[in-house]
């Protein structure tokens, strides 16, 4: 992908394309920002914009050798360390380091790109260092890492450290509709509540966060009318979908939020599910800002339950009791 088809941070890559233009690459380069946001994308077409043959504007061409072997993974000077492992080794390093003692084989500069550089173990960050402070020539290390803070101050004060800033709704937005992931409803929806990070929004789509929405409303809107014979059923129904717990109560602590905000605030552009809010606020208009604080702590609570594996029925007949006392706060035992 070259950087005019990347959606979203137009200021990184605007500092990337003087750079280039000015010919004066560091030989180190720290990109810092939350997961999903494009770090590792705009690292990547640097890396081919530094060795294409034909730039245009101070962009790769997508054309020439160099970008299509690096397109399939096959440019000998361009190398990736990336790990599903919880740690990136020494040995991992040790390899980096015998291939910067070499010259590049083909570019002008030979890229190592390391994705979670936080995963670095002490002894492999400090291997590092020691090429950090005798960069080999013609050699360029990207590092990527959600915060400085999480590497060595020693690494991060021999990089130049360019910070990235969650995308927008709009992008957001963008990118799943381009990559036909959803149609611009939904995508809208997703992209409002994934804080900026294409990663979020797709975690959201893979737990089914469009249906599991609806369910959980229609569940929420029911627990507010039903007698206590259904309250318990649907406490025990929703026990029994172990695989969506989790993310169920992510979605209720995002719509308390919501109504925590706008009672304060009675600003709809603070809202990120505005339509759900809407008709929560129905059933809880009345209710006080204690109440809605005191239902945030209750999902806390079933949330970290639900982490330790405590009964999972028991923690959801919590949580629907609790929701039930809501709508009545002065005399929450009439409502049952």
């Amino acid at each position: 992908m070259a950087f005019r088809d990347i959606i979203g941070q137009e200021r990184a890559i605007r500092a990337l394309k003087k750079i280039v233009d000015r010919e004066e690459v560091p030989h180190a380069f720290l990109f810092s920002g939350l997961p999903g946001i494009g770090k590792k994308t705009v690292a990547f077409s640097f890396a081919k914009v530094i060795n294409c043959l034909n730039r245009v504007d101070n962009d790769c061409c997508e054309g020439c050798s160099a970008c299509t072997r690096a397109n399939t993974g096959n440019y000998p000077d361009l190398l990736l360390i990336e790990t599903s492992e919880q740690f990136i080794g020494i040995d991992a390093i040790r390899s980096i380091e015998e291939e910067l003692n070499f010259p590049p084989l083909e570019g002008r500069k030979r890229i190592t790109i390391i994705d979670d550089a936080q995963k670095m173990t002490d002894e492999a960050a400090n291997a590092l260092l020691k090429t950090l402070e005798e960069p080999p020539s013609n050699n360029l290390i990207i590092l990527i890492c959600p915060e400085p803070a999480m590497l060595l101050p020693t690494v991060v004060s021999r990089t130049c450290h360019l910070r990235f800033q969650p995308l927008t709704e709009r992008a957001v937005k963008d990118i799943l509709v381009s990559r036909q992931f959803l149609d611009d409803k939904n995508a809208e929806l997703i992209a409002r509540v994934s804080s900026g990070s294409v990663d979020r929004a797709l975690s959201y789509l893979e737990s089914q966060y469009i249906n599991r929405r609806e369910l959980v409303k229609k569940r929420i809107l029911e627990i507010f009318t039903c007698d206590i014979n259904r309250l318990f059923e649907i406490a025990k129904e929703w026990g029994s979908e172990a695989d969506f717990l989790l993310d169920d109560i992510d979605l209720l602590k995002m719509w308390w939020r919501d109504l925590i905000v706008y009672n304060l605030s009675s600003d709809r552009k603070v809202v990120l599910d505005v339509e759900t809010t809407g008709v929560l606020e129905e059933h809880l208009g009345k209710t006080s800002y204690a109440n809605l604080m005191k239902n945030y702590r209750l999902f806390d609570t079933i949330y970290n339950d639900l982490m330790r594996r405590i009964n999972r029925q028991m923690a959801m007949e919590r949580l629907v009791l609790g929701l039930r006392e809501s709508i009545n706060e002065k005399d929450s035992r009439s409502t049952l």
